[in-house]
């Protein structure tokens, strides 16, 4: 009798600790998902919240990660909003204090806030221009050219700059490129892999070499209000990875290159406001972003 109780104990055990295993499968519908063979700029987000949800498959079970095809950030927020998660249940996107209200965000800036730190794609013959720049209100004299979307159009009008705006991610580079606008503001995470995917079809693009532009501009995971058992797996993968290092080690896989490549120490700092950030971020905790050297 003893050793068959203790045989069911045994087994009852080893059935509540499989438990996660067997779980029903998630499925996580990301938002945004590449508009082009040649747009590169969701690939290291992608590859973060797969390796998230792998760390976290012990305590939650299973999962299959997919994009939620044709729907960009702002069609997502919309369908996150409606909790259409069999459409959309994952987004990142940059923080503001509207969208902290209407979704769920997980505080956790993906990429270290390295979006906040922007430098320019322009015309090759227009280097000297920027070069003898030396003030940022000398800056604000030429037009940035921005997708009529982005949250930066925002930033960027409420810090006084002139900007164009285009209705689509590729059409961008033919515009600068024509001169409706004078550069083009990228992340640093952005611009190189951009040049390079673009340089042969376009021979007169180039990466400005003297600026670095910089307002605090956070990207986090965010789910639907609805979905707080999602964010909390999320917010607890990613801290999982930052106490292990894989997510320094995530980072720097994807950015090191990058940001050595633009020449970070050489550039002429100039900062300015985000009037859209939420006094929720947390910039005091310095661990969580990245500061050029």
């Amino acid at each position: 009798m003893k050793v068959l109780l203790k045989t069911s104990l045994i087994g009852l055990i080893l059935h509540c600790i499989a438990l996660p295993v067997f779980a029903q499968e998630l499925t996580v519908n990301y938002s945004p998902s590449p508009v082009s063979k040649d747009d590169t700029r969701f690939i290291y987000a992608i590859s973060l919240l797969t390796h998230v949800l792998n760390k976290t498959i012990v305590t939650h079970g299973p999962f299959k990660i997919q994009p939620a095809k044709g729907m960009n950030v702002g069609r997502a927020i919309e369908f996150l909003k409606k909790n259409d998660e069999n459409t959309v249940n994952v987004i990142w996107t940059t923080s503001s204090k509207e969208r902290e209200s209407s979704l769920l965000p997980i505080r956790i800036p993906i990429r270290k806030g390295l979006l906040g730190y922007r430098i320019f794609l322009i015309k090759k013959e227009d280097q000297k221009k920027f070069t003898n720049i030396q003030t940022v209100e000398q800056l604000k004299q030429l037009r940035v050219g921005q997708g009529h979307i982005w949250n930066d159009v925002k930033v960027f009008k409420e810090n006084d700059f002139g900007i164009v705006t285009g209705p689509n991610y590729e059409g961008l580079f033919r515009m600068l490129l024509k001169g409706r606008f004078d550069y083009f503001s990228r992340g640093i995470n952005e611009a190189p892999s951009e040049y390079e995917s673009r340089k042969d079809m376009y021979p007169n693009l180039a990466i400005e070499e003297s600026i670095l532009l910089y307002y605090p501009w956070p990207k986090y995971f965010f789910t639907s209000l609805k979905t707080p058992e999602l964010a909390q797996r999320i917010e607890q993968g990613l801290k999982m990875m930052i106490e292990d290092g894989s997510f320094e080690a995530l980072f720097l896989k994807y950015h090191k290159e990058d940001i050595d490549r633009v020449n970070l120490k050489d550039r002429k700092l100039f900062r300015i406001s985000n009037p859209l950030l939420p006094d929720t971020a947390p910039l005091e905790q310095k661990d969580l972003w990245f500061v050029p050297m």
